[in-house]
């Protein structure tokens, strides 16, 4: 923040905002055991369970559903809170139901962030080559006075 000169707290909530879901799969791995314990297809699904609810937390803090901030707040909590019971809930079955619903809401989410908050388009700005002076002519007597 420092080198930045910007705000230290904004800066800290930023960075507590990037490491949030780094942070949550520390925790998945009590209720998703099976990802560091069980060899082979137990070990695949419940990896592929953190990563949609990881993903979907992610784009819960980052991404936009809607312009109005209101209903792409009530959306974007909605879906991280679905993550959440993808990611935490001990029966795998439900955490299976969840991320069928978490993965296609993601990825909606994702293609209206594009839509939405893609970079405008923006009137390209005149560039001007900075003026040189013009070079002045040397006189052939002042060169041979030179050497």
């Amino acid at each position: 923040a420092r080198i930045a000169e910007a705000s230290f707290m904004r800066t800290m909530f930023e960075a507590l905002k990037i490491c949030l879901p780094i942070t949550l799969m520390t925790f998945a791995i009590f209720s998703r055991w099976q990802m560091v314990v069980t060899p082979g297809w137990p070990q695949i699904v419940a990896t592929l369970l953190v990563t949609i609810s990881t993903c979907g937390v992610t784009f819960a803090m980052f991404g936009r559903y809607s312009e109005n901030p209101a209903s792409s707040i009530l959306l974007r909590s909605l879906l991280g809170l679905l993550s959440l019971v993808c990611m935490m809930h001990p029966d795998q079955q439900v955490s299976i139901a969840t991320a069928a619903v978490v993965l296609p809401a993601t990825l909606i989410g994702i293609w209206r962030h594009q839509k939405i908050g893609g970079p405008k388009e923006v009137a390209p700005v005149a560039v001007t080559a900075p003026e040189t002076p013009a070079p002045q002519p040397v006189a052939a007597g002042s060169l041979a006075s030179e050497g």
